[in-house]
């Protein structure tokens, strides 16, 4: 089984389902090399997302 991972949305489910895989796959096209705002390494996001999803995650339990 292939693994799915992304700095947008971190860990990706059930890519069996065609609609997940083409959703990734548009994500991966749109998304852009990067600076996070949080942890300052270079990244691959969507151009309006300013943190990785590893910060995103910290930021919503309190964090930073």
């Amino acid at each position: 089984m292939n693994s799915y991972y992304d700095d947008n949305f971190g860990h990706w489910d059930e890519m069996e389902n065609p609609e997940n895989r083409n959703f990734y796959q548009k994500v991966q096209k749109k998304s852009v090399y990067k600076i996070c705002v949080d942890c300052k390494r270079r990244v691959k996001l969507l151009p309006d997302y300013e943190c990785c999803n590893t910060c995103a995650d910290i930021r919503e339990q309190g964090g930073f």
